[in-house]
């Protein structure tokens, strides 16, 4: 599995922080350790964040560990030139996501097992009580290893509605329910998952199926319709049944698919 699945507070340090993410790439150099990294922040004020601990939150348990781990790393650079570069503000904010997806489990367990359904259920808001099922069920599958108190779910799941209303998912709402707002998946992001994942060595099925799509919002039919439409962008060539998955790759490095998201 490519991203982490267990369950943990440090969602906590990630919030809030889309904003500094294009601020922190602009900085970033490849071959740069976190520890050096967060030292050049440090000293260069370029967060003006009120507090060392909020400044490490920010880079390393934000930026770093979604960013600049294995096997992601590898997509580092790419990302820079996108969110430094790009004029597409949707792309960058969904590339921003997709990433935070794969960090925390119970933020990509929250969009698949209850905000999607949710949504297409008719659900016109979220409040921190509907995660009291997300938690236990984590106790369950081994995602959660020790139980929290009343007030750490509390305050998780207000951290959970949190993040997805930095990404345009719910409203500003802190106190009380946060709408569902309009959010659809920017055809750049879908270039960039199908590649991505390609790129990290999945085969061609396992693009298809991957469970990040379902985190976007989309189920194995909706896959195929976006596999479809980037064909018909002459970005790959798809044979697609929704049983069995044939792409014949267009762009043979990451270098080459930045430059096209670019133009």
């Amino acid at each position: 599995m490519l991203r982490r699945s267990h369950y943990s507070t440090a969602l906590a340090m990630s919030q809030g922080i889309v904003g500094y993410c294009q601020t922190l790439f602009e900085l970033w150099q490849e071959g740069v350790s976190t520890s050096a990294f967060f030292e050049q922040v440090r000293q260069a004020n370029l967060l003006n964040t009120d507090s060392e601990r909020r400044l490490r939150n920010i880079v390393v348990e934000g930026f770093a560990s979604r960013f600049l781990r294995e096997p992601f790393l590898e997509a580092a650079p790419t990302l820079k030139l996108l969110l430094t570069q790009s004029t597409n503000s949707a792309l960058k904010t969904q590339l921003i996501l997709l990433y935070a997806l794969r960090q925390h489990g119970i933020f990509f367990d929250f969009l698949v097992e209850e905000y999607w359904p949710g949504v297409r259920a008719g659900a016109r808001s979220f409040r921190s009580t509907d995660l009291a099922r997300l938690i236990d069920r984590g106790l369950v599958t081994g995602k959660l290893t020790v139980n929290w108190s009343d007030s750490v779910r509390k305050r998780v799941s207000s951290y959970v509605l949190g993040i997805a209303s930095d990404f345009g998912l719910l409203g500003n709402k802190p106190a009380g329910n946060r709408p569902v707002l309009h959010w659809s998946l920017d055809e750049g992001l879908a270039l960039y998952l199908a590649y991505d994942l390609h790129f990290l060595g999945l085969s061609d099925d396992e693009v298809a199926r991957s469970d990040e799509w379902s985190a976007l919002g989309l189920r194995r039919e909706d896959v195929t319709l976006f596999l479809h439409r980037l064909q018909n962008r002459g970005h790959l060539i798809v044979q697609d049944t929704g049983a069995l998955c044939r792409i014949e790759w267009k762009y043979p490095t990451r270098q080459q698919l930045a430059h096209v998201l670019l133009s």
